[in-house]
């Protein structure tokens, strides 16, 4: 009886995958099939249709964000928080702090632009858990212009790991129009 219940339940759900019911008293019927749904995956009772990744509830993982502010005389080992969020589909990256969290494990393609003030520097990198693994140098100290720099870099990330920005050295100043971090999961 128990496991005709569950089957039906998995039935609907798969044919409903991404259909949602507005009615309030619904709610409580679907947190606790979800519930009964992940016990079943988890002890490989059914496959999973409908989702690519149970834990995250999400199909893509990919965020975009840029500066809200001018960041002037950044020290080394400071981190560059990006307040402007255009895009965050997975919810990974926390504008409070700067940080992107990994919902899930796997390969991610992350980039970064810098745009410097005239005579000025920055020096950024790409930072995994307190590890820089990938380095932006971008020098305008002898022109009258402002210089824009990019870098992109693959990762194998796993569930929970932390990517952001960092200075990797010496002062670093960003114009904060052009200055954006970006990053998605293939």
């Amino acid at each position: 009886m128990l496991l005709t219940f569950v089957l039906l339940m998995i039935t609907i759900q798969c044919g409903l995958c991404e259909k949602v019911s507005p009615k309030p008293g619904l709610k409580f019927f679907r947190e606790d099939y979800k519930s009964v749904e992940e016990t079943c995956l988890a002890v490989g009772f059914v496959k999973n249709n409908c989702r690519k990744d149970i834990r995250t509830n999400h199909r893509a993982v990919a965020f975009d964000v840029r500066l809200k502010d001018h960041k002037r005389n950044l020290a080394t080992k400071a981190r560059v928080v990006f307040k402007t969020v255009d895009l965050n589909e997975g919810f990974g990256y926390d504008a409070s702090t700067g940080i992107f969290t990994a919902p899930s494990g796997g390969i991610y393609v992350f980039d970064w632009t810098t745009l410097t003030f005239q005579g000025h520097v920055a020096y950024t990198s790409l930072v995994v858990n307190d590890q820089y693994k990938s380095w932006n140098y971008c020098r305008d100290s002898n022109s009258n212009t402002h210089l824009l720099c990019s870098k992109m870099t693959v990762v194998k990330l796993k569930q929970e790991d932390k990517v952001w920005i960092g200075v990797f050295s010496g002062k670093t100043n960003l114009h904060s129009q052009y200055t954006s971090f970006s990053g998605y999961k293939l």
